[in-house]
């Protein structure tokens, strides 16, 4: 049986089942362009890795995978929203919790212990820096993160962290609203004031990509002009942040960006995410994709230091391109196997054992949504 009947809203889009199985597809595909723009184009870029010899074409479209991040905080702004409808915001935080900071945990250590034992002189790791880093928002206590992918979860948790507080408040009826209000602060403060206290508390650089898959998620109940005007300013905004933040790129890397490339790799992700989203999947595609969408998250967080100590010593043995498909195909295998072996096991135990440690708080904060 499916998780739950297909609801099809009146003049919305579908949304076929509760676990969105195409949407677990798309994280994945999101996750490996950020892979591949970390091993194919940033890494030499920098001086991470060696020269590796590439295709032009290939080397070309790598340099636009970090967008893949602008997916994920599409997917995160549509996903939230859907799944916390019905929630209590205690039950919201424990969700969020268990699903963020055991892998975060697992994952930044294994990073570490790598990092340590490679002694690559381009990558090491302080206790301070550790400890610093078990609390993630590591930059508030003066220490880098032991990973540079990090920096995209901290922003997830902001968010996490104001849908918690419209929970708690009761005022995510008011979420429309709320995110056009969003918008309208963030354009101002990245094209005007550009004050790094709003750029950190209200994600202003990225709120357009969140308030995309805020929109989208409203569409599922039902098109409504206003729905559609949030839809089409939030990825207009997304546009214009990403073409500002060209400059940037091309002045860190040395590698010119077509700016109707970047406008149409944003604006092609968000079609495709409602492409997918509207799909009736084979029941035969659901295992495997939940699946690559439950190893992303560790995929995500291990990947990037890992592989630039790994390749260097292989590459030395083998072609380097050799070198790079070897690390990416172990790397896969430990994100699908610690998916596998812990995290499927471990995190109904762990939610449950974590809601009834703060059941305590549940009078102040649990209070249905009205």
């Amino acid at each position: 049986m499916r998780p739950c009947a297909a609801r099809i809203a009146a003049g919305g889009f579908r949304i076929m089942e509760k676990h969105l199985f195409g949407l677990d597809g798309l994280r994945f595909l999101a996750a490996m362009a950020v892979v591949g723009f970390h091993f194919l184009f940033r890494g030499e870029a920098a001086g991470d890795l060696p020269q590796v010899p590439l295709p032009e074409m290939l080397e070309r479209a790598a340099a636009y995978g970090y967008l893949g991040v602008s997916i994920f905080f599409i997917i995160s702004g549509f996903v939230i929203l859907y799944s916390v409808e019905g929630r209590t915001p205690l039950e919201f935080f424990v969700s969020r919790f268990v699903r963020i900071y055991p892998t975060f945990m697992v994952m930044m250590t294994v990073t570490a212990l790598v990092v340590v034992i490679a002694a690559n002189p381009r990558f090491e790791v302080s206790l301070e820096q550790y400890g610093a880093n078990l609390m993630v928002f590591s930059l508030l206590l003066g220490e880098p993160f032991v990973d540079g992918a990090y920096w995209s979860i901290v922003l997830e948790l902001v968010f996490y962290g104001w849908i918690f507080l419209l929970l708690v408040i009761r005022r995510l009826d008011d979420i429309e609203t709320i995110a056009f209000g969003w918008l309208a602060l963030s354009f101002a403060n990245e094209a005007f004031f550009q004050v790094r206290l709003l750029q950190d508390a209200l994600i202003t650089e990225y709120s357009g990509f969140f308030v995309a898959g805020i929109a989208l998620q409203r569409l599922g109940k039902g098109v409504t002009p206003t729905r559609l005007a949030l839809l089409a300013l939030s990825l207009s905004y997304g546009v214009f942040t990403s073409l500002s933040a060209a400059p940037w790129f091309e002045a860190e890397y040395g590698s010119a960006l077509s700016r109707p490339v970047i406008a149409t790799a944003v604006l092609g992700g968000a079609a495709l995410f409602v492409l997918i989203a509207r799909m009736d999947l084979p029941r035969r595609f659901w295992g495997p994709l939940k699946l690559a969408g439950g190893a992303t998250y560790p995929l995500y967080l291990v990947h990037q230091h890992v592989g630039y100590v790994a390749i260097p010593p292989l590459a030395a043995l083998v072609h380097p391109a050799v070198a790079i498909l070897l690390v990416v195909a172990g790397i896969l295998a430990f994100a699908f196997a610690y998916h596998v072996l812990a995290e499927r096991s471990a995190m109904p135990a762990l939610r449950a054992r974590l809601y009834r440690l703060l059941q305590p708080l549940a009078p102040a904060l649990d209070r249905r949504p009205s």
